[in-house]
């Protein structure tokens, strides 16, 4: 598990994004963009207001092995525009997960960003992937395709946020 997490890259580059350690010049984006409903709502565990001090929270576990690898989505100004992450536990195989802010919506970005992240893994030997989306969720649910993810299994959503609604899992497998 610590040795899949510590063999991916540092720094991701894609065709418009770079994949980087959120920082603390971070901050003020990813508060203003994270502090959206329409945001955080379809997440299992994003805070809602989403705060300063649930920013800097976050920005603290940044390098922790116990939390996910998480990377900022940047822009060519270097701006975050979202986060996308890979999240580790023993005996299973890592979870996407990630969110954009709603002014990047609809532009490719997260596809483009969860390839990247996909791709990154499958070069540092990681051979699955999963993600969870809710099954109303259309845009991400094209999202995880565009990524090379299918559905392997309708659920139905144990965290409280959503408990109930039905849940895709999804997976992406190294060819």
């Amino acid at each position: 598990m610590t040795a899949m997490r510590s063999a991916l890259p540092d720094l991701i580059r894609t065709e418009r994004l770079t994949l980087r350690a959120p920082a603390i010049t971070d901050l003020a984006d990813l508060v203003a963009l994270a502090n959206n409903w329409q945001v955080v709502e379809p997440t299992a565990v994003m805070p809602f207001p989403y705060s300063e001090d649930d920013g800097r929270a976050f920005l603290a576990t940044i390098g922790d092995a116990d939390t996910p690898r998480a990377y900022a989505i940047a822009n060519g100004d270097d701006r975050l525009m979202g986060v996308v992450s890979l999240k580790f536990a023993q005996g299973k195989a890592p979870e996407l997960g990630y969110w954009l802010g709603q002014p990047y919506w609809g532009k490719g970005y997260a596809p483009e960003a969860a390839t990247g992240l996909v791709q990154a893994a499958s070069a540092s030997g990681i051979a699955e992937i999963n993600a969870r989306v809710l099954e109303s969720n259309a845009a991400s649910i094209r999202v995880l395709q565009k990524a090379g993810f299918t559905i392997v299994e309708h659920t139905h959503s144990v965290v409280e946020r959503h408990r109930g609604k039905p849940l895709l899992i999804m997976a992406w497998r190294a060819p």
